[in-house]
């Protein structure tokens, strides 16, 4: 039942180190290495990110994951990749097909791509978006910059790439992922509407996030915030709130739990200030998110009993928002999990099933916790070996 923690314990091997070098080198404590390699404990990204940086490699190579893997267990139909990556090489030489669509008709195209990505019905959406792109590349080349019509072609474009950037890193192509990330940041001057720039910035973060270059993460959104920081308005708001609580995100996997909370706050109070909750495709300044990163901070440092404990005081409900409601149940299932209640870990696993299926089984995180249960006992039940089995967790 080969996991995270035996390929560090493989790679630490390979690289001559001893735990203790392992554990200077991620800032950790030898018994948490320990731990981790045992498959007693799951590791948290923070860790993760902290070893592939030090072993040189890619995060997902500790996790095993293979992007045939992530493509089928995300989901069963095929996703048109290759045609998204056609479409974003083709700005030059768009070719949509039938008539070409108005700037109305493409802006009802895209709400309805985002209700396909808040439905997380990715596949769906890979097929949508190459036609979006070479209809939008069509448009901007009709319109000029700097006029309304040139500024309305140009949002819906940021749109376009922000979402095409979502579906590549989804399916694991991080080099298409990286290629719209640009895009989208490129174009976001373009939309004469100045939070898109933020919004672009919020989005870059999360490259930061994955690689565990927090610092460079947060000083990203520092200069964000500070460029907005007189925005009163719902939308200004909600772009506001959505930096603080990626911010949270990356102070705490950097190891700074009480700035991690200071952003929270800082989030809420935005929101409970009349935040636009979805003031942009692919945002979520909800209170509903909020509370989910409140409970999350805690796990990123490992503070169990404080993770459980936000997670007792808050209610995660929103059919709108699965994919939101089922992170906040791997992340309790984590807590739990650390707090040494497997039951309640399991329920936890259970419920962000039942939320969103797809996202679970190809949640690298939540295998993770599987084998640290399965590893905590000499006989797993049937129901822990029965999601084991249907989490694709393999040497049962």
């Amino acid at each position: 039942m080969e996991g995270a923690g035996v390929r560090i314990a493989v790679l630490r091997k390979l690289a001559g180190w001893t735990q203790q070098q392992l554990a200077a080198r991620t800032f950790v404590s030898t018994s948490l290495v320990k731990k981790v390699e045992q498959g007693r404990t799951p590791p948290s990204p923070a860790f993760l990110a902290a070893c592939a940086k030090a072993f040189g490699v890619d995060a997902r190579e500790l996790h095993g994951v293979r992007v045939a893997d992530v493509v089928a267990d995300f989901h069963s139909e095929r996703a048109d990749i290759p045609e998204l990556r056609e479409a974003l090489h083709a700005f030059d030489d768009p070719q949509p097909s039938g008539r070409e669509l108005t700037g109305p008709e493409l802006r009802t195209a895209l709400d309805g791509a985002e209700e396909l990505r808040a439905a997380q019905r990715y596949a769906e959406l890979a097929r949508v978006l190459p036609q979006a792109l070479h209809h939008l590349f069509v448009l901007v080349g009709d319109t000029s910059p700097g006029t309304a019509d040139g500024e309305r072609a140009r949002a819906m474009l940021h749109d376009t790439y922000r979402l095409s950037a979502s579906v590549a890193g989804r399916f694991g192509h991080p080099d298409l992922a990286a290629v719209a990330s640009e895009r989208h940041v490129a174009i976001a001057p373009e939309t004469g509407d100045p939070l898109r720039q933020e919004v672009s910035a919020w989005h870059r973060s999360g490259q930061f996030l994955q690689a565990g270059h927090h610092a460079s993460g947060a000083r990203l959104l520092d200069r964000a915030l500070t460029r907005i920081a007189d925005r009163s308005d719902p939308r200004g708001l909600g772009v506001r709130a959505q930096l603080h609580l990626r911010a949270a995100v990356l102070a705490a996997r950097g190891g700074d739990g009480d700035r991690a909370d200071e952003h929270v706050r800082s989030a809420r109070e935005l929101v409970r200030a009349g935040a636009d909750a979805a003031p942009y495709c692919n945002t979520d300044a909800s209170e509903l998110n909020v509370d989910v990163h409140w409970c999350a901070v805690p796990v990123e440092r490992y503070d169990a009993t404080e993770a459980v404990s936000r997670g007792a005081r808050v209610t995660i409900v929103d059919p709108g928002r699965p994919e939101r409601v089922a992170r906040h149940h791997i992340d309790q299932a984590r807590a739990w999990a650390l707090h040494g209640d497997r039951d309640r870990a399991l329920d936890a696993l259970h419920s962000a099933r039942r939320v969103s299926p797809h996202q679970v089984r190809a949640h690298p995180s939540v295998r993770e916790t599987v084998r640290a249960l399965l590893a905590g006992e000499r006989r797993p039940s049937g129901g822990l070996k029965g999601f084991a089995r249907w989490a694709g967790v393999s040497g049962l």
